[in-house]
């Protein structure tokens, strides 16, 4: 996978003036050795909270050079940052903010002398906290420390301009952006100017957990009855009620080629009380989830409470918990995912805690441990769980990973969930395939005498630790693998290896999803669409929904794949 350099992007966008090119002085017999050259390319990465990257091309002839830092309010004083820097590039880290702006400038030195300095270079920092009640723009010149628990209301709208930069405060635990019921955000990236929300600490130190993640909550529908139903996660007296809503083609805005890096937050220490990468509560269908990527998140990378918001485009690399969740209703319509798994990193020290059973899927109806949901042996919480996720590639850690849980199902269907699932990879599992945990939501299921609200179909399964629901798998078994199922499926052995049979490349951060010419999964797709969605194919990001041939996340004819460019495999 092509990563798409930040620093390049940045340098492009951070309100950077004009790099000049000044010839170089030479000495006065114009025969010996000149001074060097002006430095060009000069260029910021801020990285954290208090640290930006700096660099620049090299000068030939030079063996130093010196770097100054002004405060672009008083642009003519500047003040030595190092005037020894043996390479071409320097980490400021005695930024302080809340600033206004900051420049920056190089000269080149040899035995002969220094050269001019080079034209400025500049970026702004700020500090978003507390509620924003009024409409706010975030602007691409600026880097921004999201600091405690912030939180979009009455009716305002956060707008993200391409190429921003928001990072999380590592010093406040649970820092986090919520978009309020009413409020809307309007995050509309480029692919070569994606917004990246991430961690507030250096390369090489991140970890899931170092900040809270996005949380969004609309006016959809839940099937969990009561008021209020406060959402997770929230620190004492920050948690939000999403009950009572009405609407599943309410708007909360946008969000289109977004990097969410290091997110989760876990108050409850393991007692299911967590911020994820995304939450989405009761968010309505009128909102928009496109090119979005989730990168080593503390917990569940999507997840949906109720609500019916469509998503397309979506990866989810090194997930905590889950890659894609729902419950309470859930009615969204998904197509082209991406889900990797090759390792379990290490969360920030009291962040919270890995999970005891992450999951490519995990789907609820509504869990009947907590009020206002019901799961009986007769029925369950209505309006049903009832997504769409199709055109999927899940590849899991299986057992490659020292002691990854053998409850790390490609895909668990439990408490009553209804949905369709097809023209997808369900690969690499350690523990089941596909995992029907009751048996109300086995009864849902077409195909075997069920009563038409559960559709899987479609699918290659393969490297997983069983496909199917087996006896003596260890799991709640219900589920009878029936010829009808089974026909459906593509299944291989434990032991036929995803990579080769697909010709993927899974050794990061050299991803690769598309799968190879003749390879199984460029065709058996669903050419049509199953029956629980004919009536729900229109409207889908303002079209009609794409009906493919091939299995998997990836048009094995795309001369490149929809992920190429913006998406970045980076787990520290």
């Amino acid at each position: 996978m092509t990563r798409l350099s930040r620093k390049v992007v940045l340098a492009g966008l951070f309100g950077l003036t004009a790099m000049v090119t000044l010839a170089a002085c030479s000495s006065d017999n114009n025969n010996g050795p000149s001074v060097p050259a002006v430095p060009t390319g000069l260029a910021i990465e801020p990285v954290g909270n208090t640290t930006a990257h700096i660099s620049w091309n090299a000068s030939s002839g030079a063996t130093t050079y010196s770097l100054q830092r002004a405060l672009t309010s008083a642009p003519t004083v500047y003040t030595d940052i190092n005037t020894a820097i043996t390479g071409t590039s320097f980490d400021d880290a005695t930024l302080t903010l809340p600033v206004t702006d900051y420049a920056y400038r190089v000269a080149a030195t040899n035995s002969t002398g220094t050269s001019a300095y080079s034209a400025n270079v500049s970026f702004s920092a700020g500090v978003l906290s507390g509620d924003i009640t009024t409409d706010v723009t975030l602007h691409a010149n600026t880097l921004y420390t999201l600091s405690g628990y912030v939180k979009v209301q009455n009716g305002a709208t956060l707008t993200i301009e391409a190429g921003t930069r928001i990072i999380g405060d590592t010093a406040v635990a649970g820092s986090s952006l919520w978009i309020l019921r009413g409020a809307k955000i309007q995050a509309n990236g480029t692919a070569t100017a994606p917004i990246v929300f991430t961690s507030g600490r250096l390369p090489g130190n991140r970890k899931p957990g170092d900040w809270g993640g996005i949380i969004i909550i609309g006016n959809g529908i839940i099937n969990r009855t009561g008021s209020p139903i406060q959402t997770e996660g929230g620190a004492a007296g920050e948690s939000e009620n999403y009950a009572g809503g009405t609407d599943n083609s309410d708007n909360s805005g946008t969000l289109r080629y977004v990097l969410i890096e290091f997110a989760g937050y876990d108050v409850s220490n393991g007692a299911g009380q967590e911020l994820n990468t995304l939450s989405s509560y009761a968010v309505g269908r009128g909102t928009t989830y496109e090119y979005i990527e989730s990168m080593a998140g503390l917990d569940d990378s999507f997840e949906y409470w109720g609500g019916a918001v469509d998503g397309r485009y979506l990866v989810s690399y090194e997930s905590g918990d889950d890659h894609f969740d729902w419950t309470e209703g859930y009615q969204g319509r998904n197509q082209f995912l991406i889900a990797f798994q090759s390792t379990r990193l290490a969360p920030h020290p009291g962040s919270g805690v890995l999970s005891a059973d992450p999951r490519g899927f995990e789907g609820d109806g509504c869990d009947p441990a907590v009020s206002g949901c019901t799961l009986t042996a007769t029925g369950a919480s209505t309006p049903y769980s009832m997504p769409v996720w199709a055109n999927f590639t899940i590849v899991l850690a299986g057992t490659t990973v020292a002691g990854f849980p053998a409850d790390g199902n490609g895909g668990v269907w439990r408490r009553g969930t209804g949905g369709t699932v097809f023209n997808g990879v369900l690969s690499r599992a350690t523990g089941i395939g596909i995992n029907i945990r009751d048996a109300w939501t086995d009864s849902l299921w077409i195909g075997s005498g069920g009563k038409d609200s559960l559709w899987i179909s479609n699918t290659l399964l393969a490297q997983n630790g069983y496909n199917y629901d087996t006896t003596g798998a260890g799991y709640s078994q219900t589920t009878n693998w029936n010829a009808g199922r089974l026909a459906t499926m593509l299944a291989y052995a434990a032991n036929v290896q995803v990579d080769t049979l697909l010709g993927y490349t899974l050794t990061p951060p050299a991803l690769n999803f598309k799968p190879k010419a003749g390879s199984p999964a460029t065709a058996g797709g669903l050419t049509a669409p199953p029956t629980l969605v004919t009536n729900r194919t229109t409207n889908y990001f303002g079209g009609t929904w794409v009906n493919t041939s091939y299995l998997g996340a990836v048009d094995p004819a795309a001369a490149t794949p929809w992920y190429s460019g913006w998406t970045v495999y980076e787990t520290n």
